[in-house]
């Protein structure tokens, strides 16, 4: 509005003042005589004093319109892509944090408490070098614009935390949150361009770019120039691609690694023979040696001891289908299991995690995971088309499949119930003698041949069956399968309810969901209870649903929701680092969400 004012008012400038200047040059006194001529002139100059007068006052105020435009305009165009990319700016910065296979391991850099990774795929990996653990990672659930660092650097002159994704070069004061970003069209480099070294001086950052040297200024990030070299010598630099690196060699060619790992001079060879890549080695001020490696597996030694223990960043799963805890573990299974590799099983405090590799473990049936179960020291976990079943004493694998009577589909849901486990499948319901290992037939397979069936549980002695078709009950006291309409007091409250994806139960309720919404029967009094219609949720089929005593959190493609249970009111969580959810469950003050982009870990209580 303001550049379309000041447009038109030099528009009137520029249309009037050539009139009158003419009128000026064909103003002739001829005639000096009469004093009406002299009248007359007297008032034709005050007239076009006036005009005059008028012309510049509008000169000055469309100068003024036009400045504050400006200003405002390079101010919007300079300052906001500079502004923070902090996403969730009502949350701390880890509130929310998202768990992920590292990939390739790109940088090492040291600061005050943590050797900082950048990944190839997990963001920032954070290692306690006091501690000798891993803390949170950084990611794009703390406001970094991609999860892929191709270059970190930690500037101790100014405290800042600087990486690099592709097309991106960021900073952060806290080196927690409040990421600010900067193009690289901004610092003078090419969008296809790529960072693969990051260093500083005590004014300057300096940035290793595939053919020249870009200068920053070290607390702002604004470009001083471009160079083929520095034109400093004093440059500390962060770790970059091991291949440029090679006089690392002499620091660890004599160190012993754990595990059986050996170290060739090029490559890393595991216990198996199989080659891993040298991607960064990097030694910090205390002489420790971080050395990292294609596959995401960081060695961590010491020139002291000479020696290198691999260890893995949290988990190694790219994306997460299906979890389960079991006491402080928790067993992770991917979608993606040629990226994933195999299922992890996590410390949910100490962070350690251990993968049972599917090309490394022995009748470990490469596979999809869907649902995962356990008791006592057995674990079941439900792939496509097999059933994988794995005994910690005895720490051995073992694969059922359609030969020994699984069903030939994705085995949604699993469910133990003492001698029994029950199995939920694509294809219809399978139950499995847990001592045999071998199908034992119930009768109830009939009723869902070639019908999904998308969850089981167990409620007290009663196995409560989710389907495409319906819900229905069946008690192993009483045999027969109940229809869960039946049970209604109110009639058609859950008649046009299909699809039931999820059972939960909560204190002495049990809630559904279904495609019309969410359901609750009250195992007291009898009764159902519509508790929110799918509209409030967009009409999304509900993926997974965790259950407190005031809340329900739903996962569906979209991302999540909590609604209150009492008065209906519904808070949803879209952002782009949740990606589609698989599985919920709710460990109190925690919410664990396993999606389509990672674990992630919600302290939800924060958002009250």
């Amino acid at each position: 509005m303001l550049l379309f004012l000041s447009f038109w008012i030099t528009d009137i400038f520029q249309k009037y003042e050539p009139v009158t200047r003419d009128f000026l040059k064909k103003k002739i006194i001829t005639d000096k005589k009469t004093f009406l001529a002299i009248k007359q002139n007297i008032e034709k100059e005050d007239s076009i004093n006036l005009i005059f007068y008028l012309i510049n006052r509008i000169k000055i105020i469309s100068g003024y319109f036009l400045k504050y435009f400006l200003i405002r305009y390079f101010l919007a165009l300079y300052i906001i892509p500079d502004s923070y990319a902090q996403p969730l700016t009502s949350f701390r910065p880890f509130d929310w944090t998202l768990y992920k296979a590292s990939g390739t391991i790109n940088s090492f850099t040291e600061g005050y408490t943590f050797i900082y990774i950048g990944t190839g795929s997990g963001g920032i990996k954070r290692f306690n070098f006091y501690g000798n653990y891993f803390d949170s990672p950084i990611s794009t659930a703390q406001g970094l614009e991609d999860n892929k660092i191709d270059a970190i650097h930690f500037d101790k002159i100014t405290g800042l935390l600087w990486a690099s994704s592709p097309g991106y070069i960021q900073y952060s004061f806290s080196r927690e949150g409040n990421w600010f970003l900067k193009t690289f069209q901004e610092i003078g480099l090419s969008k296809f361009d790529k960072v693969t070294k990051i260093g500083s001086s005590d004014k300057y950052l300096w940035l290793k770019a595939r053919s020249s040297y870009v200068k920053l200024e070290h607390s702002s990030g604004i470009m001083v120039g471009i160079y083929p070299v520095p034109d400093e010598m004093n440059i500390n630099w962060s770790s970059g691609e091991y291949g440029l690196e090679k006089d690392y060699n002499n620091s660890f060619t004599n160190f012993n690694i754990f595990d059986g790992w050996l170290f060739n001079g090029e490559d890393l060879i595991d216990r198996n023979g199989t080659r891993k890549k040298i991607t960064s080695v990097f030694s910090s001020q205390y002489g420790d040696i971080y050395v990292g490696s294609e596959n995401g597996m960081i060695f961590y030694g010491s020139k002291t001891m000479e020696t290198l223990t691999p260890i893995i960043p949290d988990i190694s799963n790219e994306d997460v289908l299906s979890f389960h805890f079991d006491n402080n573990y928790m067993w992770i299974g991917s979608q993606n299991y040629l990226r994933s590799k195999g299922i992890s099983k996590l410390d949910v405090k100490t962070l350690d995690s251990y993968l049972f590799n599917f090309n490394e473990t022995i009748n470990m049936e490469p596979s999809p995971i869907y649902s995962i179960v356990s008791s006592g020291h057995e674990v079941w976990a439900g792939g496509e088309g097999t059933l994988l079943y794995f005994n910690e004493k005895k720490s051995f694998w073992k694969t059922l499949d359609y030969s020994t009577g699984i069903l030939d589909g994705n085995l949604w849901d699993l469910c133990i119930d003492n001698r029994y486990l029950w199995i939920g499948t694509s294809r219809g319901l399978n139950r499995l003698e847990i001592a045999t290992h071998s199908i034992d037939l119930s009768g109830l397979e009939k009723y869902f041949n070639n019908t999904q069936v998308y969850t089981i549980e167990k409620i007290e002695n009663e196995i409560w069956i989710g389907s495409k078709v319906g819900l229905f009950i069946y008690s192993s006291d009483d045999p027969k399968l109940i229809n869960a309409r039946d049970l209604q007091k109110r009639p058609n409250l859950i008649n046009n309810f299909f699809n039931f994806t999820v059972i939960k139960k909560n204190n002495n309720n049990v809630y559904v969901a279904g495609d019309l919404g969410i359901a609750k029967y009250d195992m007291t009094t009898k009764e159902w209870e519509l508790v929110s219609s799918s509209a409030v949720y967009g009409g999304e089929i509900v993926n997974s649903m965790a259950v407190g005593d005031q809340f329900l959190f739903l996962g569906t493609r979209s991302g999540l929701y909590r609604i209150n249970i009492k008065t209906g009111l519904i808070r949803d969580y879209k952002y782009p680092f949740i990606g589609e959810i698989n599985d919920l469950v709710l460990d109190e003050n925690i919410l664990w969400i396993g999606s389509a982009n990672g674990l992630l870990k919600f302290k939800w209580k924060r958002d009250l």
